[in-house]
């Protein structure tokens, strides 16, 4: 009744927000104060009496909230309302708070009706109350609570879940009809995951009947009904896991009769729903893929259900092939969505095959035990379907580029229209691109479908099955598609996979039976395989296709190569594609396929030697060729003679390289165009892993092989060698040595560092690049359709100095491993080398690191020869501290001549600040054994010269690192003396030198101390010269003598009248006295631009300026003032024009 009144008042006087949302949230705050008060009265139970005031003082303060006709008022008592009843929840347990939540929520539907309410408030405010419900639910769930009503109501059908779902859907339903809470129907969606068996049941009925409604109404937007059916499948999809999985959730299991009803019913509507535009396809066929991906699905008993699933996506194909004269060709959104309908119907059978769900016994009861005949069949149909569609049908890749674009698009903003747009990121579908046509789902899928179906036989003679998926995939390439490499490319890799099967079960049964002798299956399978390639080959060259560039052309080599390792016979079909492999790389000069080869070797002698027996053991190798050594691959052991595929797949690329390089010289630019399309980095590395197991003295061998190869790529200007020489160098070094005992891995990275300086020096004078093309000038940008993406050559300048760097970082790590070999000596080079090299290149930051390496390095060197590592190291620590301050202090340029005056001053400050940091360090070395005191001292010391120069140049990091160091030292001195009146001394010196330097700042600021007597004068200071020539002064004012007047009686103490003072003056009329004082004029400190503003320095700045100019000659010479980037006054000269 108060809550009513107070309501017509607010009515009557048209109150603000506040008095109504203290009026609406009243009895709500009643209800929340009196919880535990009430409860307890109650006896720990929600009665009958507390569940009606609870419902009138909820219902009050909703109804309040809607009247007001503010949406924020009634949300605000809406999420109070839902709250209140899980806070009775929490103190009273056993649903009987969630009980009364249900109640609430029917009230909140009826209220969020209200006309006068906003409704995109209202529609966003509901996304919070349908979640409040989902999460009593999930509560509910997880601790088995009870519908509870005064007393537990004990039904096997309502449960406290479903009581909710239920209050959800009726509460809300009028509001969703006006189209105010669209987050109602997707919140019953999701909360159906939430529904305990076998009330689910009703609830799974009702929520499909309703999603039937709500696409037939018109004002049902299309967003709302694809996110409530796409929750609808999820929800589905979780049920079946989560009751699969027992345990918390097993009373969430649907009745097996029950349970394939709501996908099916999906599935169907879903079909219907988006082929009239009331459902996107995207959400149908997410179903699609959630049912596939379901535990029933996969791991259920029977096959029945996944065949009807199949046979419903095999109708839906037929459906757009039937219609595939309506598709546009320019139509790219319907192409998609036929092409994502094929993909998902062939995904979906292939991984039915593969986890066995489709035998129904059909190839048992025709004799044919083990062959998928399901399959075997879906697979033709799917074939014989998609070959209608394949005009229309987008391939793999460019469909997997939409669909990635269509996840990945930006917003852009169009300054013209003034309205955001949605763009895809162009760059991605760039990178995946078209993959050609015989690359789409139809021709891909039915091809796995089938290979997989047929390899599941253990029968010798379904080898020849594999026939048939060959004879169409070469029918299609040869004579149905384009005749270009994507084509031929596609259809490589589509042998790829339509062998692998075989190959995987062929491997898998020798491996595990054994046997002594090669099986018709291993030669029936390598012949095929290896027919294929071979006749499509010749029917190509017979056609005059013989051309072979771009990235396809490199992707149809590397197909080859894949395809020479599902090798079962252990030697026909590897060597034959590897040769033809080999041949076409060379012959077309396809660098990322002849760099690919030794690593497509090393994988298939792998897989051929596990092998139990192989076509090649009946060759007749020698013992030493038979022989397992552990290789440089890894330290993986192979048989010797493996090593002469290495050679063999090395050489050949090099011979074709010094052919080319004996053609190019001269004028021919054709032929140094093909030249320099030869690798022979990799190739190299291919002959030294060869030789490594084929000579009996490997180490020595490669050694000697990466001496000449790095003479050899010097002479002919490969460049690209020494991004990996040093290394090949060093270790082919280390093997050598251990192996011959010559010495240990201190001098071997020691000979390593001194070579690679050798190399890193002829980089520096241009001998190295000396032999090489003329390096392009700039930096290399690599193009789009560039695999690599990196200049591995170095034909661009910038990547020579690249390279040039890198050597130079061998040589240091070289020298860091080989650090106490020799003295040293080779660290101690490289760090003087380094820091000599930062130098001359201008790295400011790395040159002064380099003094640190450089202390380490004379450290080393003198603990190798004697005990004062510390004393050397912090030695040179503070010398070259001091050098450095003193630098920074005069702004020594380093002779970087080149340097403007803005980056001399940040050298000079970065000198400053390393300076600062190493002497205090090397002091701290030196005092490892002389003590403490002498760091302290230098400390101190040291301090104060950092404090002469940073009050000098006001540099303010200067002055803290004074605050800081003259005290710490002192206080450091003092700690290391014993006697107690010498640390007092010091304690006070410490204190002196902080009043003294507040002195300094008090100085800075301008601030004197004057006398403190009453007869004291005023103290001034005369900052410059009054005779300083100025251009032109504004607003020069020269001070009154009257001013001065009042500041001198204004120093009369109160205790002396002024008559007492006065007398003693001499009798003289004050303004006699005032004329014969001349005023002496202040120094000018603004200055006219010339362009209608004033330019005004401050008096020290000013003060410092005109000091340096007095003290300096600067003849034929302009002194101008500067600000830098950062804000610094700088005093420059211009030579003056005669």
């Amino acid at each position: 009744m108060i809550g009513y009144a107070q309501w017509r008042q607010n009515e009557r006087v048209g109150a603000t927000i506040l008095p109504r949302l203290v009026t609406t949230l009243a009895p709500l705050i009643v209800l929340f104060i009196g919880a535990e008060i009430w409860v307890d009265w109650a006896n720990g139970s929600i009665s009958l009496p507390l569940i009606i005031s609870m419902l009138i003082l909820t219902g009050m303060g909703m109804w309040l909230g809607s009247v007001s006709n503010r949406a924020p008022l009634f949300l605000s008592s809406a999420f109070l309302s839902s709250v209140i009843p899980i806070i009775y929840e929490l103190k009273v347990g056993g649903g009987a708070g969630l009980t009364l939540l249900a109640i609430v929520v029917l009230m909140q539907g009826i209220f969020a009706s209200a006309k006068g309410l906003s409704q995109p408030m209202i529609q966003r405010g509901s996304i919070g109350l349908v979640l409040i419900v989902l999460i009593a639910e999930f509560w509910a769930v997880v601790g088995d609570l009870d519908l509870v009503l005064v007393q537990p109501i004990d039904n096997l059908i309502v449960s406290l879940p479903l009581f909710l779902w239920l209050s959800l859907l009726i509460g809300y339903f009028a509001a969703v009809h006006m189209r105010r809470v669209p987050w109602m129907p997707i919140g019953l969606a999701v909360g159906l995951a939430f529904l305990p068996s076998p009330g689910s049941a009703f609830a799974w009925t009702t929520a499909i009947i309703m999603f039937v409604y709500m696409v037939t109404r018109p004002q049902t937007r299309r967003w709302v009904s694809d996110w409530t059916f796409s929750m609808l499948a999820t929800s589905w999809f979780l049920v079946d896991w989560l009751s699969s999985s027992g345990s918390t959730f097993s009373n969430l299991e649907l009745d097996p009769a029950f349970l394939i009803v709501p996908p099916a019913a999906l599935l169907f509507i879903g079909a219907i729903a988006s082929r009239h535009g009331k459902l996107s396809k995207a959400a149908h066929h997410l179903m699609v893929v959630l049912t596939l991906l379901s535990h029933e699905m996969l791991f259920g008993v029977g096959s029945y259900l996944p065949l009807i699933f199949v046979v419903y996506l095999l109708v839906l194909v037929l459906r757009e092939a039937s219609n595939v004269e309506l598709v546009d060709l320019e139509d790219s959104e319907a192409r998609k969505e036929v092409s994502v309908l094929v993909l998902v119907t062939g995904v979906s059978i292939l991984i039915l095959e593969w986890m066995g769900r489709l035998e129904s016994g059909l190839g048992d009861k025709i004799g044919i035990s083990g062959l998928g005949v399901e399959a075997l069949m879906f697979a033709v149909v799917l074939y014989a379907i998609g070959r209608s569609l394949r005009t229309i049908e987008f391939d793999v890749g460019k469909l997997s580029g939409m669909l990635i674009d269509a996840g990945s698009t930006v917003s852009v903003w169009d300054p013209q229209t003034g309205q955001w747009s949605s763009q895809p990121s162009a760059s991605i579908n760039q990178r995946i691109g078209e993959w050609g046509p015989a690359m789409r789902g139809s021709m891909i899928l039915p091809l796995l479908i089938f290979s997989l179906a047929a390899a599941g036989s253990t029968a010798t003679w379904t080898v020849m099955l594999l026939l048939l998926p060959i004879m169409v995939l070469m029918r299609e390439v040869l004579f149905e598609l384009p005749q270009d490499n994507r084509t031929k490319a596609g259809g490589v890799w589509l042998l790829f996979f339509v062998g692998l099967p075989w190959s995987f079960r062929i491997h898998e049964s020798l491996i595990d039976a054994g046997g002594s002798e090669v099986v018709p299956a291993q030669i029936m399978f390598d012949l095929i395989m290896l027919a294929g390639p071979l006749l499509g080959q010749f029917m190509l060259i017979k056609q005059g296709v013989v051309k072979e560039e771009g990235k396809a052309a490199d992707w149809l080599l590397i197909g080859v190569m894949m395809v020479a390792l599902l090798d079962v016979s252990g030697g026909i079909l590897l060597l034959g594609m590897m040769f033809l492999a080999m041949t076409r790389a060379l012959l077309h000069r396809r660098t990322i396929a002849i760099n690919l080869l030794p690593f497509a070797w090393a994988a298939g002698i792998l897989m051929l030697i596990q092998l139990p027996v192989a076509i090649i053991d009946s060759v007749p190798f020698s013992a030493s060729l038979l022989t397992m050594k552990s290789s440089f691959v890894f330290g993986i052991n192979y048989p010797a003679w493996a090593g002469i595929g290495w050679v063999i797949i090395g050489a050949i690329p090099l011979i074709g390289f010094a052919r080319d390089l004996r053609l190019a010289k001269g004028d021919d630019a054709g032929k140094q165009e093909e030249f320099a399309q030869y690798p022979t980095l990799i190739p190299t590395l291919s002959i030294l892993v060869g030789l490594h197991l084929l000579v009996s003295d490997p180490y020595l061998l490669v050694l000697a092989v990466v001496v000449v190869a790095g003479i050899g790529a010097w002479a002919t200007g490969q460049l690209a060698a020494f991004w990996v020489w040093p290394p090949a160098f060093c270790f082919s070094l280390m093997f050598t040595a251990s192996e011959h005992d010559w010495f240990g891995e201190d001098e071997v990275f020691t000979i390593a560092s001194l070579v690679t300086w050798i190399v890193v020096i002829l980089f520096w004078k241009g001998i190295m690049q000396s032999r090489a093309p003329e390096a392009i000038p700039g930096k290399y940008v690599a193009p789009t359709k560039d695999m690599v993406r990196f200049d591995a050559e170095a034909k661009y300048q910038g990547t020579r100095d690249i390279l040039a760097n890198v050597q130079l970082g061998y040589a240091v790590i070289f020298s860091l491993f080989g650090m106490i070999a020799w003295g040293g000596i080779a660290f101690l080079a490289t760090a003087f080398l380094l820091f000599w090299r930062m130098w001359n290149q201008r790295y400011a930051k790395l040159m002064l690191a380099a003094i640190f390496l450089q202390a380490i390095a004379i450290g080393n060197t003198a603990n190798e020869i004697g005990k004062y590592e510390f004393e050397a190291m912090g030695t040179w620590l503070v010398l070259s501290g001091l050098v450095l301050t003193w630098a920074s202090w005069r702004m020594w340029d380093f002779e970087w001549t080149e340097k403007s005056d803005e980056e001399i001053l940040d050298l000079t400050k970065l000198a400053g600040i390393a300076g600062a940091i190493y002497v205090p360090l090397g002091a701290l070395f030196l005092a490892d054994d002389i003590g403490a005191w002498l760091f302290g001292s230098v400390l101190a010391v040291f301090g104060g010269i950092q404090m002469m120069i940073g009050f000098e140049q006001d540099e303010k990091w200067r002055r803290i690192y004074t605050l800081v160091a003259i005290p710490v030292g002192i206080l450091i001195v003092a700690g290391d003396i014993s006697n107690g009146v010498l640390q007092g001394v010091m304690y006070l010196l410490a204190a002196l030198t902080l009043f003294g330097q507040g002195f300094l700042y008090m100085n800075r600021a301008g601030v004197m101390v004057s006398g403190t007597a009453a007869h004291s004068t005023l103290v001034t200071e005369n900052i410059v010269p009054a005779n300083t020539d100025v251009t032109e002064v504004i607003d020069g004012e020269e001070p009154e003598p009257v001013e001065v007047v009042e500041e001198v009686v204004e120093t009369i103490s109160e205790s002396d009248s002024v008559d007492e003072v006065l007398p003693q003056v001499e009798p003289e009329p004050v303004a006699e006295a005032l004329q014969q004082i001349e005023p002496e004029t202040a120094a000018p400190t603004r200055f006219h631009s010339g362009e209608g503003f004033d330019i005004e320095l401050p008096p020290d700045v000013l003060f410092r300026i005109r000091s340096s100019l007095r003290g300096a000659t600067y003849d034929g010479y302009k002194p101008i003032v500067k600000w830098d980037q950062h804000g610094r006054v700088i005093l420059d000269f211009e030579a003056l024009n005669e």
